[in-house]
């Protein structure tokens, strides 16, 4: 079996370790591995593999590949694959979100737990040696998320994830998914489905965006929505900048609408730096980080493992995509 495992990501974490790459060889001794960095190796490659683990792929790739039958993708999003190209020809696709969720959901607790107890603005005058105790009134006081109303956009392994967490805090959870009717976890007081969306954001405290980015997630968060959270509310966003139109964010964060937002993603990476996201006093800014911890690459290639294992042996494959809803 022929495994190509190609990976060219401007971001230097999400590249495969070469370490990593030498422990799937000796788990895999019969089965051939090819690693590379170059574009025009992998289009060799690409000839024999039966198997791709990779962060992304174009369609023109795809078409060097008559042998794949199944795409490993190590990231949680599918985006970058050609979904519909693989689907055509019947290639499994699975993803890395069961892997990615937990520290994501931590990322998610830390930011909400960061602009409640104000933790921003006593950071920023203790780099100043400023004792503010006097100026933590009005809008600076902090506040208990325990008894807030908390709305999950995406129900899935990282929304899952996050709502444990919340529930543990004493927060009324709803999510809102594509199935409503699945079973609902304990842990989440009601589920809605996507066209309940206005009912799910009215009377909202926090806002968590954990939705893949699809055609009907363009923008889906836009200036009428934030309208019906409640005001002052807190809008944390880990899944795609464009799910939320920015300008609109934006304007809320100037009004006081939103009383503050914590953002791991943006419309365009990396954020310029004329944005006035930057200095808005109520945000919290993370360079789409939110799933990184030391041992990642361990997860991924002991998952990898897993659904390798299955391959050979005809299994189902753990974390499966449905190319036809994007994720």
């Amino acid at each position: 079996m022929d495994v190509l495992i190609y990976f060219n990501w401007p971001v230097k974490f999400w590249n495969i370790p070469d370490s990593h790459v030498e422990i799937l060889r000796k788990r895999f001794p019969s089965v051939s591995f090819t690693y590379t960095t170059d574009e025009r190796t992998a289009a060799v490659a690409a000839a024999n593999a039966e198997v791709v683990l990779t962060a992304r792929m174009s369609a023109a790739a795809l078409e060097h590949a008559p042998r794949l039958r199944w795409v490993q993708s190590s990231a949680s999003s599918v985006s970058t694959l050609p979904l519909s190209e693989l689907a055509a020809r019947d290639i499994v696709v699975t993803n890395t979100r069961t892997v990615q969720a937990g520290p994501i959901a931590e990322h998610v607790m830390a930011g909400i737990l960061v602009i409640s107890r104000m933790v921003h603005r006593t950071l920023a005058a203790q780099r100043d040696r400023r004792w503010i105790q006097n100026e933590m009134t009005g809008s600076a006081i902090p506040w208990c998320i325990a008894g807030k109303t908390m709305t999950l956009l995406g129900l899935g392994s990282i929304g899952t994830e996050v709502a444990r967490r919340a529930h543990a805090f004493d927060m009324t959870i709803t999510g809102v998914r594509r199935r409503p009717n699945e079973p609902k976890p304990q842990f989440v007081d009601r589920v809605l489905g996507a066209e309940q969306i206005d009912e799910a954001l009215r009377g909202c405290d926090v806002l968590v965006i954990a939705a893949p980015f699809l055609a009907s997630t363009d923008r889906l968060i836009n200036a009428a929505r934030i309208s019906l959270l409640n005001r002052g509310a807190l809008l944390v966003n880990v899944a795609r900048g464009k799910i939320v139109d920015q300008p609109a964010m934006i304007s809320a964060l100037e009004t006081g609408q939103l009383g503050g937002a914590v953002l791991d993603v943006f419309d365009h990476e990396p954020l310029d730096d004329s944005s006035p996201l930057w200095t808005l006093p109520n945000v919290i800014i993370t360079p789409h980080v939110a799933s990184l911890r030391p041992d990642h690459w361990d997860d991924v290639i002991d998952l990898f493992s897993e659904n390798l294992r299955r391959f050979q042996r005809g299994e189902p494959l753990l974390n499966r995509v449905d190319p036809k809803a994007g994720y």
